[in-house]
């Protein structure tokens, strides 16, 4: 008899809750650089959230906002960004929840550019 409680009590235990989900990752995402618009997702329920703008000299921006039922949200900040612009934008919810958009545009900066290629029908 304990011997079947035992198997029972173990095989409960390893078969995972109906209800259990995988754990949540929220992400970030790039809407416009003018003005500068940041959408979130994936963030807890009506979380209340701090994005920040750090832009490559160090300077930085912050907007408080507050998660959607679904976890998603929209800061916008009073910046208009050159296309060029490099910068991060990190989010942290009060609730744990964190996420970080690191934007490395590849066009020239400082009079560097990307290294050239050699066309595709030269590479072997």
């Amino acid at each position: 008899m304990r011997v079947a409680v035992a198997a029972v009590l173990m095989l409960v235990l390893a078969i995972p809750a109906q209800g259990a989900s995988s754990p949540r990752r929220a992400s970030l995402k790039l809407g416009s650089i003018a003005p500068l618009t940041i959408s979130g997702k994936e963030f807890g329920a009506r979380e209340a959230v701090v994005v920040t703008y750090i832009a490559a000299d160090l300077t930085t921006r912050r907007v408080g906002v507050r998660a959607k039922r679904d976890g998603s949200f929209a800061a916008t900040f009073e910046l208009r960004l050159d296309r060029c612009a490099a910068f991060t934008v990190r989010a942290a919810g009060a609730r744990g929840s964190r996420a970080v958009l690191q934007v490395e545009p590849a066009c020239k900066q400082n009079g560097k550019g990307p290294p050239k290629r050699a066309p595709a029908f030269l590479a072997s």
